[in-house]
């Protein structure tokens, strides 16, 4: 199955499009993060052109419950996915994950980086992290 991949329209097969996810471990820690990390690792593992990167805080791109002005009062993981071309040039904007609080959230998260982060709503918008993607363009 193709569908329509977020920066250009293309539809991508499963786990072709390539990608960069950028994940913040920085307020997040314990057995709940570590299976949402195994899982993020499986899929990018199978994706050709996915590159995981565990990171610390991403302060100023995401609103985080552990750092920052914001206290949100959400728990979970917070990232930001990147298409790329296979050379890790972006070819779309980022965008902004999060809080990613379980196992039924990364499986969802997961399932949209395998169909190629499709803007098609696929994505449940729970797990869209503040402030929308359009405001991060100057990460770039």
């Amino acid at each position: 199955m193709r569908r329509r991949a977020a920066g250009g329209g293309r539809a991508w097969a499963p786990g072709a499009r390539p990608f960069t996810l950028v994940v913040c471990r920085a307020g997040c820690d314990g057995p709940a993060a570590a299976e949402i990390m195994d899982e993020f690792r499986r899929t990018v593992r199978a994706c050709r052109h996915g590159v995981l990167v565990s990171t610390g805080c991403l302060r100023g791109a995401l609103r985080c419950d552990a750092f920052g002005p914001y206290r949100s009062g959400a728990r979970g993981l917070f990232a930001v996915a990147q298409p790329c071309d296979a050379h890790r040039r972006p070819v779309g904007g980022a965008i902004a994950l999060g809080p990613v609080a379980g196992r039924a959230d990364a499986s969802a998260v997961c399932r949209w980086l395998l169909a190629g982060l499709p803007d098609d709503g696929s994505l449940p918008a729970r797990l869209l992290a503040a402030p929308p993607p359009w405001k991060l363009a100057h990460l770039n």
